[in-house]
């Protein structure tokens, strides 16, 4: 089994740490590559990612393209997304055997994809349309009127946005926006507006197999993916969110408790 190693310096504080982790992979059999970049993510079985959920964020995305798992190191602050801490890093060994082992569980974490024009994005924990506060045009959007048109419908929603959010978003952005908290492995998504005009409306979980388009009737829009503004959508502007084709794949520990990462993690 071959293992990558991510991790940026002005993280992890020291060139050392990677060194050190990849010499002990090599003394336990693995061959191991470095990548200094997400993008270039390629040719192994799995990518230790030492940093915190940004950098878990940044490298989901390249690693699920490439049926690359992922195992986090956390060098950041929270690290919700990290298996483990970086005081802990040998423990990775018992999670690597378990992989090599075939006795390991896999979280299979769904992805978005996001289509505006004839281009396509990925987010793994949420899709953001947001009012536009003059980024991008001389005027700022005092109000955002978009419809959203599902399987089951079409709504229009007033406010500073939407959020569309997969079970792993659900304790981001869309948690601090009145979201409910979902379960990673659940198969919905949740979509949440921002600061609604209305107290009518509230989030609502989809199945994730349905299809959104969403139309902005009033106002002009920023996208965003994962908190990285991708684009501005002008009045009468459209775009499409589904399920994408590829999941990210989180090898996970025996004793994983979900519950006891929200309490722990979320309370700070």
């Amino acid at each position: 089994m071959k293992i990558g190693i991510l991790g940026k310096q002005s993280k992890i504080q020291s060139v050392d740490v990677l060194t050190e982790i990849q010499n002990f992979l090599k003394a336990e059999g693995y061959e191991t590559l470095t990548f200094s970049t997400p993008q270039e993510i390629d040719g192994v079985d799995v990518v230790l990612v030492l940093g915190g959920d940004g950098a878990i964020l940044h490298s989901a995305i390249p690693a699920a393209k490439k049926n690359v798992k992922l195992i986090g190191i956390n060098y950041g602050n929270l690290g919700f997304l990290t298996e483990y801490e970086k005081s802990e890093k040998e423990r990775v060994l018992e999670l690597l055997t378990a992989l090599k082992d075939g006795t390991c569980r896999i979280v299979k974490r769904s992805l978005l994809q996001l289509e505006i024009g004839n281009k396509i994005f990925y987010a793994l924990n949420e899709i953001s349309i947001q009012r536009d506060y003059s980024l991008y045009s001389s005027i700022a959007t005092q109000m955002l009127q978009v419809k959203i048109t599902a399987k089951e419908g079409a709504d229009l929603i007033s406010g500073d946005g939407v959020l569309i959010s997969t079970p792993t978003g659900s304790t981001a952005y869309s948690l601090s926006a009145g979201g409910a908290i979902l379960t990673p492995e659940v198969p919905v998504f949740m979509l949440t507006p921002i600061c609604a005009f209305s107290m009518r409306a509230r989030p609502i979980v989809f199945s994730d197999t349905d299809e959104f388009t969403i139309e902005i009737v009033k106002g002009n829009a920023m996208i965003l993916a994962d908190g990285r503004t991708l684009a501005a959508l002008p009045e009468k502007g459209v775009i499409r969110v589904k399920k994408a084709p590829f999941t990210a794949d989180f090898p996970t520990k025996e004793n994983a408790d979900f519950f006891a990462r929200v309490r722990n993690k979320l309370n700070g």
